[in-house]
């Protein structure tokens, strides 16, 4: 389990194709510890291919993916975001983590985030390597001032329980794993978390 609280922002970005979901995952840690490292301001992005729907308990579904690990991290914040995101300390982490069948890399690398508090949009980028982002979802009967959400979302790959902003896929630029593909237009949510114990 987590020692300390990892309260943050998550970013999902997907498309389901030929009954694989294709995403890019980006965590931001606004305050946070582990172990006694402060992992505060850090960010985390995964690359991958999911088969199967997790969601309904189904015991063929799997994830291959990568992970970027923000750069400005040192060699102990590593170790700790690479346990955590693997999913070796359980918590929600080792739920999820229990579904990796094979990571293919882990890289670092600066990781830019952005997400205005009104959630007009949100947006992560590794220079070169990774340039996702979305607008907020809306449509003619929508009120402008207000955001599409859904509280207790079935599907929140932070957990249960958590308010999901909806937007679509403006910038999908996803390199270094071979599974990734173009899901401009796709759906992406936007997920505060909390993994205190």
């Amino acid at each position: 389990m987590l020692a300390q609280g990892l309260p943050g922002a998550e970013e999902a970005h997907s498309r389901v194709v030929r009954g694989e979901c294709l995403f890019t995952l980006v965590w931001q840690i606004h305050e946070g510890h582990y172990a006694g490292v402060d992992l505060s301001g850090l960010g985390v992005v995964s690359i991958g291919e999911f088969k199967g729907n997790m969601w309904v308990g189904d015991p063929n579904a799997m994830m291959k993916l990568m992970f970027y690990i923000d750069a400005k991290a040192d060699s102990d914040q590593r170790r700790a975001l690479e346990s955590i995101f693997i999913g070796k300390e359980g918590g929600w982490p080792g739920k999820f983590g229990s579904l990796i069948s094979e990571v293919r890399s882990i890289e670092y690398a600066p990781i830019r985030f952005e997400a205005p508090a009104d959630l007009a949009h949100w947006r992560a980028e590794i220079p070169g390597r990774v340039k996702v982002g979305a607008r907020a979802l809306t449509g003619p009967t929508a009120d402008p001032n207000r955001r599409v959400q859904l509280i207790n979302a079935p599907g929140a790959e932070v957990g249960p329980g958590q308010v999901a902003t909806w937007g679509v896929v403006e910038d999908d630029l996803a390199t270094g794993f071979d599974f990734s593909h173009a899901y401009k237009g796709g759906s992406s949510k936007h997920f505060p978390f909390d993994w205190r114990p």
